[in-house]
Formats: structure tokens, C-alpha cells, sequence
């Protein structure tokens, strides 16, 4: 076969293994959205069908309609995580609306709207208020907003993964392998006494897992770009299928319709570092260490309310010194 032959089948192959990677990504990536359901009922608690319901991302003014059934439900499936206004609407009904629901990965978030009889032009307004008990879903869960990990404190390399230790269940996560192979310097952990190679990463419904070492990540989001972090630990749904410890769903941040961007830098040297007990001992002075994170983020609307963008770049420069530290036994010890 010739070089040419050769390369030409090896394009081909590649093309063929994106087209077969992507389609079941996206037929099997439901822990990328999120769930509207509630019911409408009257004063007296009956329940009202034909209403009209609208939710309404508030950053992207995104609307999703549907009509309440015979039973006076409705269900909103596969619905882009965000900030959401819902509003339901019938003749002879006054407008509710309810304000600000959230709406995570892999969660379903209730709106049981109360209609009070009136004209349209009359709304009754309610703030949303974060549910103390889940009654439509079973799973075990624990989620990390945007706000929570840029507040949250971050190890040295700003990784997120650093969060799981605060879900119930997990052993302090750690790296354990060459930067060589995970530059981004993946930690892994262990959930609920379960063999940390059984944990789930994917990255907007894409699986993100090292095929050679599946207990670490091939990559590793930037602390800015992260919109939401779901960590499911047990009772999994058939679609987060090959999760044994933690079925971890990472949702990264897109464009709205205001134009938004960050620039970051982080830095430290020996100066900000401690001295090791051993190192104190011993009088060695400290090894010169220089370690710089630095980026930005942008995204905004190409057009508004109907298409947007996001971008992101993340480097990282680190020069280091090592140093080993060997005892002998001593007179006594001999």
C-alpha cells in the first residue's frame, strides 16, 4: 500500500470514528438536559387541562411552549440547563408565573402553577425557591453551580475535580500518574468504597475517559468555562449507563445575549510556598518553583436570541526544582 493510499484510508477512518463517536453521543447524552413538570389546578385543587405553558431562559430568551393533558400535567424533556421564567395562561384565569427556576443536568424541577379566577391582564408572580426535597427522580446526587466552583477553593492546578471531596461517599481525591500523561493533572477518587476505575466522566455529553488509565480524565475543564458540575452516586438512570462509583456530568458554559468575557491569572513561586518538615530539619533552602495559569473567556450572541458563542483558552507554565531526601540508619540504630 502506498503512502499516499495509506494516508488517504487513514482520513477516511478518522472520519468515519468521529461520524459513529458523535451520533450515539448525542442519542445517549440526556444527562445534558434537564426537566420542567407540574401540574395546573384551580382554587379548589382540580385540575385544569388546555392551559398554556412557556418557560423562558433568561439569558437566552429561549422559549419552549406546550398545553397542559387531560389531567391537567405537562412535561417539558430535554431542556438546556439555566435560569427560567415559567408562565401558564388560560381564558377566564388570571397569568401565573413563576420566576427564576433553575434548571440543572439531570435534574427535573416542579412548577405546580395555582390559577386564581380573573382577567389576563391580572398575574400572579412567585420567586422560585430551591426545592428541600426531590419526589421526581430517585438518583443521589450532588451539583456544583458556575458560582461554587469559581468561589470554592481550588487546589494549585484549579481543578475541579477537587469538588467531589466534598460529595458524600468519596476518599480525597489525588493524582497518581506522570504529567506526561494527564497534563491537566486529573485526580481520581474513590465513591462509596467502589473501585475508582468505575467512575463516568463525560464533558457535554462527550465521555471523557483515559482509555489506558480510565480512572483519570483525558481533559480537564477550565475552572471559567465550567457552567455546572452533577455528580450522580447511586439509584443511576439508564442513561448514565457505565458508572459504577459516580456518574460525574460536567456542562461547560455558552454565549448569551449579553457579551461577556474574563481574564485570568493565577501565580506562585517558593516565596508562596511552605517548607516541608524534612526540609526545615535538614536546613535545605528552598528549590526555586515558578508555576503560572493564565486565560480568558468571551461569549456574546452572533444573533441575538438565536445563535451564540463561546471561546476559551486556559495555558499553563511551570518550572520546577526536585529534591530527595535520603536517611541513614544512625549509630544506635546500627
Amino acid at each position: 500500500m502506498t503512502l499516499a493510499r495509506l494516508h488517504r484510508w487513514n482520513v477516511a477512518a478518522l472520519t468515519l470514528l468521529v461520524l459513529f463517536e458523535i451520533t450515539p453521543g448525542r442519542a445517549a447524552a440526556q444527562e445534558l438536559y434537564g426537566s420542567v413538570v407540574g401540574t395546573v389546578q384551580d382554587g379548589s385543587g382540580a385540575r385544569i387541562p388546555g392551559a398554556t405553558i412557556e418557560i423562558t431562559n433568561r439569558e437566552t430568551n429561549l422559549v419552549l411552549s406546550t398545553v397542559s393533558n387531560d389531567t391537567g400535567a405537562y412535561t417539558f424533556t430535554n431542556v438546556l440547563p439555566g435560569t427560567y421564567d415559567v408562565k401558564v395562561t388560560l381564558q377566564g384565569f388570571k397569568e401565573f408565573v413563576q420566576q427564576q427556576v433553575p434548571i440543572t443536568a439531570g435534574s427535573i424541577s416542579r412548577v405546580d402553577a395555582k390559577m386564581e379566577v380573573g382577567q389576563l391582564s391580572e398575574s400572579i408572580t412567585v420567586r422560585s425557591e430551591v426545592a428541600l426535597l426531590k419526589t421526581d427522580k430517585a438518583d443521589t446526587a450532588s451539583a456544583f453551580s458556575a458560582k461554587e466552583v469559581m468561589d470554592l477553593p481550588l487546589p494549585e492546578f484549579r481543578n475541579y475535580q477537587s469538588l467531589l471531596d466534598l460529595v458524600p461517599g468519596s476518599t480525597p481525591s489525588e493524582f497518581q500518574n506522570a504529567e506526561i500523561d494527564t497534563p491537566a493533572r486529573a485526580l481520581s477518587t474513590n465513591i462509596n468504597g467502589t473501585n475508582r476505575n468505575t467512575n463516568s466522566t463525560r464533558v457535554d455529553g462527550a465521555t471523557n475517559q483515559f482509555t489506558w488509565l480510565p480512572h483519570h480524565t483525558l481533559y480537564v475543564a477550565p475552572a471559567e468555562t465550567i457552567a455546572e458540575v452533577n455528580v450522580s452516586t447511586g439509584s443511576f438512570s439508564a442513561d448514565q449507563g457505565l458508572a459504577g462509583g459516580a456518574a460525574v456530568t460536567v456542562i461547560t458554559k455558552s454565549g448569551t445575549n449579553q457579551l461577556r468575557g474574563s481574564g485570568f491569572g493565577y501565580y506562585t513561586n517558593q516565596d508562596l510556598r511552605a517548607q516541608s518538615f524534612f526540609a526545615k530539619r535538614n536546613k535545605t533552602p528552598k528549590l526555586p518553583t515558578n508555576h503560572h495559569i493564565d486565560g480568558g473567556t468571551l461569549g456574546g450572541p452572533v444573533v441575538k436570541s438565536k445563535l451564540f458563542y463561546f471561546g476559551a483558552f486556559e495555558g499553563q507554565y511551570r518550572n520546577t526544582a526536585g529534591e530527595s531526601i535520603y536517611t541513614v540508619p544512625t549509630e544506635k540504630m546500627r
